[in-house]
């Protein structure tokens, strides 16, 4: 008889262990699955690449709130289904979000801008603030009134004790002239002193203009099917979404736009998400909220570990029996 080797359960017919003493198969004999490699930065970093090319998302902070006024804009969006990877080190920096209001002084800010890469960068432009009411008579003579340009635009402005808003314009979007876009402008704020103020700017969307009830933010960009299940905000319909604006004050709460944008209500206006960049939401009575933090993710196609989802070796079906984790 021959002494050809051949697979029988894990050994052959000699005798030796053909899977590091694993003990042979149990299941089907499925082809591996090689999986991505994601790298996710919520702070600055450095990457240092294993593939040639990746998924690129580049996420700018989303922009504060403004007191009873306007929402904040969305973090600028920049996504590339395909971007070549350079043999060196890339830095990677991840923008904060823009800081919420007070009553007075207006102290609410833009959100911070994301990059990744140093000599060309990737570059997306923080989310623009909301915009203000006027100052009571007599405390300030800087308006504020306009919502902020930024990556997406904070919504304008409304009218404040009887003091109609001088310029209630919504803070355009896409600051950095990107194609294609990396954001929208905010909604129109309401002049109306009883009145609602502009909705944040989101990725797909614009801010809805300033209503009596308040004005939705912009939704964003649904990442769902681009990248692993805790990217992004899960929101009502199911999807991870990121970019979407903060909504605009009113008697009544609006929701943020999908993607991580705060809403509005009767209470303190609510933060856009981390690692969304959402822009803020305002309110009726309260200050308002501050922006998420951006993020930047990449997803090399298979740098991952392999899997196979039929295959056990008898050992991993002992081990899973013990501890309780044999699938029935």
């Amino acid at each position: 008889m021959s002494n050809r080797n051949f697979l029988v359960s894990g050994f052959n017919k000699t005798g030796q262990n053909n899977l590091d003493n694993q003990g042979g198969l149990v299941g089907p004999d499925n082809d591996p699955v090689i999986n991505d490699l994601v790298t996710t930065f919520n702070s600055p970093g450095t990457f240092n690449r294993t593939a040639t090319t990746c998924k690129l998302l580049v996420v700018a902070g989303g922009g504060g709130a403004a007191t009873k006024s306007g929402g904040g804009g969305a973090g600028g969006v920049r996504y590339f289904a395909s971007h070549p990877l350079p043999a060196s080190s890339v830095p990677v920096s991840v923008g904060s979000g823009g800081a919420g209001d007070g009553p007075f002084p207006y102290t609410n800010s833009s959100g911070g801008g994301s990059t990744f890469g140093s000599a060309t960068p990737i570059a997306a432009t923080g989310g623009g603030r909301g915009g203000n009411r006027p100052y009571p008579p007599g405390q300030n003579t800087n308006p504020r009134g306009p919502g902020e340009p930024g990556g997406s635009g904070g919504g304008g402005g409304r009218g404040f004790q009887n003091t109609p808003t001088p310029n209630n314009g919504p803070g355009s979007g896409n600051a950095g002239g990107y194609n294609p876009p990396e954001g929208n402008p905010g909604g129109t704020g309401n002049p109306d002193p009883s009145a609602g103020g502009g909705g944040g700017g989101g990725y797909s969307q614009a801010g809805v203009g300033g209503e009596d009830i308040g004005s939705q933010g912009g939704d964003g960009l649904e990442v769902t099917n681009l990248f692993p299940s805790d990217i992004g905000k899960l929101e009502d319909d199911g999807g991870y979404w990121v970019g979407g604006g903060g909504g605009g004050t009113g008697p009544n709460p609006q929701v943020g736009g999908k993607g991580g944008g705060g809403k509005t209500g009767n209470n303190p206006g609510v933060d856009g998400v981390d690692g969304t960049g959402g822009g803020a939401g305002t309110q009726y009575s309260n200050p308002g909220g501050a922006g998420g933090d951006g993020i930047v993710v990449v997803s090399e196609a298979g740098a991952g570990p392999s899997s196979s989802s039929g295959m056990w070796t008898l050992k991993a079906q002992y081990t899973a029996i013990i501890d309780g984790n044999w699938p029935s």
